[in-house]
C-alpha cells in the first residue's frame, strides 16, 4: 500500500471517528439533543432562513434526527470504508450547512461559541475539503485491506467509548455541538416544557405577563457586599450572551424587556418581535427608545421617587409630559408605593405602573436595617393600595436582589394582582424559570409563604 493511500485512510478514520462521536453522544443525551439553539445561533446572510428554520417545530424535529443518525450513519461508513465516497459526499453537504448557520468573518463577526478567530475558511469548510478528497478517491482495496483497519478502528473507538461512559455516564454537559463547533446552553431548549402562554395589556400594548427585567442586563446586581458582581453582570449580558438571552426568552414565550434605552438598539436586532419598554430618566432616552422602535416608555423609578420624596409635583409632572411626547404609551416607575400615591395625589396618571414588588420571604428582610436588596417593605399594604387603581402595574425588583426564587416571585406577584412581571434572567436560567412557573400552575394551592412586613421582620 502506498503512502498516499495510507495518509487518505488516517484521514478516513480521523474524520469518522469525530463523526461517529458526535453521532452517539447526541444520541446518548438523556434530556433529548436539539438543533434549535444552532439555528437560533445564526449568523451571516443566512441568518433570517435558519432563525425560521429554529421556529417551525416539525423541521426541528426532523433536523434532530437527521443530524443525529447522519452523523452516526456518516462516521461508520468513513471508518468501514464501506461506501465511504458516497457518506463523504453526504458529509460534505452537512459541513455546508454548518458553514451557512454559522460562517465565519467576513460573512458574520465571529462563530457563536469557536474558540478562535477565522477567515473565510474555518474547520467545517476545512474538514469538507478533506471529505472531498475521499469522495474522489477510491477507498476500496479489497476486504482485508480495508475492513480489517476499519474493524480495528472500530473496536480501539468502542473501547475508548465505553470507557468514557463508564467514568463520566455521558451526563448532560454544558454544551451543545453541531459536528464541529459549541454553543454554550446551559439547559437546552428542547427541556422546554410549553412556551409561557399567560398574556397581559399594559398600556394599551399586548405583552407576555413574565417579562424580562433590565437590570442583569445593565449591570445592577443589588449584590449588597459584592462589589465586583456589577461588572460582572455587566460584561456578561453583552455580546452574544445578550443575543442568546433575547432567543432564549422568544423561545419561551417571553417577549417583552424592561430595560435601559441603551440595550434597544443590539437587543431589537436580535428580533423584532422584541416588545421593548424603555426606562427613561428624560425626554433624551425617551426620544431614543422611539426612534428605536420602543413601544413604551416609563419614568425611572429612581427619578420618580426622588422628586416625590422632595414633593416636587411640577417637576413631576414636566418629565412625565416629556415622556407622554413622543406619542408612545408612558408609565410610571417606583420603588415606593408612596410614589404612586403621590402622583395620584397630584393628578399624575400613567397608562401603566412599574412598582418594585417582592415577598419578605428571604434572610436579609429581616434585617433591622435596610440594604439594597429590600425595595418592598410592605408587600401587603402595597398590593391592597394597588387594587384601588384601575390602571395594570407590573412588578420588578421581584427577585430581591437574588434573593428568592424567579418562579416563586412570579406566584407571589400574579396572586398579589400584578398585571405582569419583569424578572431578572440570566440565560441560562430561563428554561427553569418557565418549565417551574408551569409546575407550579399545575401544582395543588399551598399556603402562603410570605406575608407582610410586620410578620417578616419577627
Amino acid at each position: 500500500m502506498k503512502a498516499r493511500d495510507v495518509c487518505l485512510a488516517l484521514l478516513r478514520f480521523a474524520i469518522g471517528w469525530h463523526f461517529l462521536y458526535e453521532g452517539l453522544w447526541k444520541l446518548m443525551q438523556q434530556d433529548g439533543w436539539s438543533c434549535v439553539s444552532y439555528l437560533g445561533a445564526a449568523q451571516g446572510p443566512l441568518a433570517p432562513v435558519f432563525k425560521w428554520m429554529a421556529t417551525q417545530g416539525w423541521i426541528v424535529a426532523t433536523g434532530n434526527w437527521a443530524v443525529q443518525l447522519g452523523l452516526v450513519a456518516i462516521g461508520l461508513s468513513l471508518v468501514s470504508g464501506v461506501l465511504a465516497r458516497v457518506a463523504a459526499l453526504f458529509g460534505i453537504a452537512l459541513m455546508a450547512m454548518f458553514y451557512c448557520c454559522q460562517p465565519p468573518e467576513p460573512f458574520a463577526a465571529a462563530i457563536s461559541g469557536a474558540d478562535g478567530r477565522f477567515f473565510l475558511l474555518e474547520r467545517n469548510a476545512i474538514e469538507a475539503m478533506g471529505l472531498a478528497m475521499i469522495a474522489v478517491t477510491p477507498c476500496w482495496h479489497g476486504l482485508l485491506r480495508t475492513l480489517l483497519p476499519g474493524a480495528f478502528v472500530l473496536a480501539v473507538f468502542g473501547g475508548c467509548f465505553w470507557a468514557h461512559c463508564r467514568a463520566n455516564g455521558f451526563k448532560k454537559v454544558e454544551a451543545v455541538t453541531s459536528a464541529t463547533v459549541k454553543v454554550h446552553e446551559f439547559t437546552a431548549l428542547a427541556a422546554l416544557k410549553a412556551p409561557f402562554a399567560e398574556r397581559a395589556d399594559v398600556g394599551g400594548v399586548e405583552i407576555s405577563r413574565l417579562a424580562l427585567g433590565g437590570d442583569l442586563i445593565a449591570g445592577h446586581s443589588h449584590a449588597r457586599d459584592l462589589i465586583w458582581t456589577d461588572e460582572f453582570m455587566l460584561r456578561y449580558n453583552s455580546g452574544a450572551t445578550l443575543g442568546r438571552t433575547v432567543r432564549y426568552c422568544l423561545h419561551c414565550g417571553i417577549d417583552t424587556v424592561f430595560a435601559e434605552p441603551g440595550f434597544l438598539a443590539p437587543m431589537m436586532a436580535e428580533s423584532a418581535r422584541l416588545k421593548f419598554f424603555a426606562n427613561c430618566a428624560g425626554a433624551g432616552d425617551a426620544a431614543l427608545a422611539a426612534k428605536g422602535g420602543a413601544k413604551s416608555v416609563y419614568l425611572r423609578p429612581e427619578t420618580a421617587d426622588a422628586l416625590a420624596k422632595k414633593g416636587d409635583a411640577a417637576g413631576l409632572k414636566a418629565l412625565f409630559a416629556a415622556l407622554k411626547a413622543v406619542s408612545l404609551p408612558a408609565g410610571i416607575g417606583a420603588e415606593d408605593v408612596n410614589t404612586v400615591r403621590f402622583c395620584v395625589a397630584n393628578g399624575i396618571v400613567p397608562d401603566y405602573w412599574v412598582l418594585a414588588f417582592h415577598s419578605l420571604d428571604y434572610p436579609a428582610a429581616r434585617m433591622a436595617a435596610r440594604c439594597n436588596n429590600i425595595w418592598c417593605l410592605d408587600p401587603e399594604a402595597a398590593a391592597a393600595y394597588m387594587k384601588t387603581r384601575p390602571e395594570p402595574w407590573v412588578a420588578i425588583r421581584c427577585l430581591a436582589g437574588g434573593a428568592i426564587a424567579p418562579d416563586v416571585a412570579y406566584k407571589f406577584a400574579k396572586e398579589h394582582g400584578a398585571t405582569a412581571s419583569a424578572i431578572d434572567l440570566l440565560d441560562y436560567r430561563i428554561v427553569e424559570t418557565v418549565n417551574g412557573i408551569m409546575k407550579r400552575k399545575e401544582a395543588p394551592k399551598a399556603g402562603r409563604t410570605a406575608g407582610n412586613g410586620k410578620e417578616a421582620r419577627k
